[in-house]
């Protein structure tokens, strides 16, 4: 995968950082910070950079991957900020102006309400309730996982499952993203896919079983922090590899 061109990455910098607009000084490498962490500093700068230099700098100091991945969460759903934001059909411009750029058609091209950032987001409020209530946190590592596999799934055209069978949904969104084992994946793929199955069905098991959204027996309660911390790292990984498989999918080059 190639870096995004360079008139690409100007014209993002134009919306997003001209004048009083976009976002702010400090705001641009923390925000890049959250897609890779070797992104320059405002500190390190001998002399003051200006915002569409430095979100230059942070963009080129991504991978490729993470630059496309910053960049379509910024069309996506950018990050509040004191000085108002590109609007959404400027944001579906700058989407479109990315994905021709990658050779791919921008005539479906469209905004996502998912974004990396606010999976992570999500995961580390989930993450947050490990300490003071297990069974919450996999409780929220279940809807994470849920809410994801149905957005997808409804952005691709499709009608989630709605048994609460959260195999039978992921089975769906693997299909639906091309990556299931019966369409032809490499041996790889194939062994990730499994993995990520069952991941997918034990998190569903531990849920049911010992999750909040239950009533347990006899009022039990889970207090094993380490399992509800397998449950919400392993739903967050799954996520973050769900949501980078279908805006490659959609986007991609």
């Amino acid at each position: 995968m190639k870096p995004v061109d360079q008139s690409v990455i100007q014209r993002f910098a134009a919306a997003f950082c001209f004048g009083r607009s976009g976002l702010s000084l400090e705001q641009i490498p923390t925000y890049f910070a959250g897609y890779q962490a070797s992104v320059p500093d405002v500190a390190n700068y001998t002399i003051a950079p200006t915002k569409s230099s430095i979100f230059e700098d942070c963009v080129r100091a991504l991978t490729p991957e993470n630059q496309r991945m910053a960049l379509y969460d910024l069309c996506d759903d950018p990050p509040a900020s004191k000085h108002p934001m590109p609007d959404a059909a400027t944001r579906r411009d700058l989407l479109a102006l990315l994905v021709q750029a990658d050779g791919r058609s921008p005539l479906g091209a469209e905004l996502s309400s998912l974004t990396l950032a606010g999976v992570r987001r999500q995961w580390m409020i989930a993450a947050s309730r490990i300490p003071s209530s297990a069974a919450g946190a996999i409780t929220a590592a279940r809807t994470l996982l849920e809410s994801t596999g149905k957005t997808i799934l409804s952005e691709l055209g499709a009608t989630p499952d709605t048994s609460g069978d959260m195999g039978r949904l992921y089975k769906q969104v693997r299909l639906g993203l091309g990556i299931d084992p019966k369409q032809g994946a490499s041996q790889a793929v194939h062994q990730m896919v499994n993995g990520l199955t069952q991941v997918v069905d034990g998190l569903a098991s531990l849920s049911n079983s010992a999750g909040d959204r239950h009533g347990l027996e006899n009022g039990s309660k889970t207090t094993e922090l380490s399992f509800a911390s397998l449950a919400v790292h392993a739903a967050g990984s799954v996520c973050v590899f769900l949501i980078r498989a279908h805006k490659d999918l959609q986007r991609g080059p």
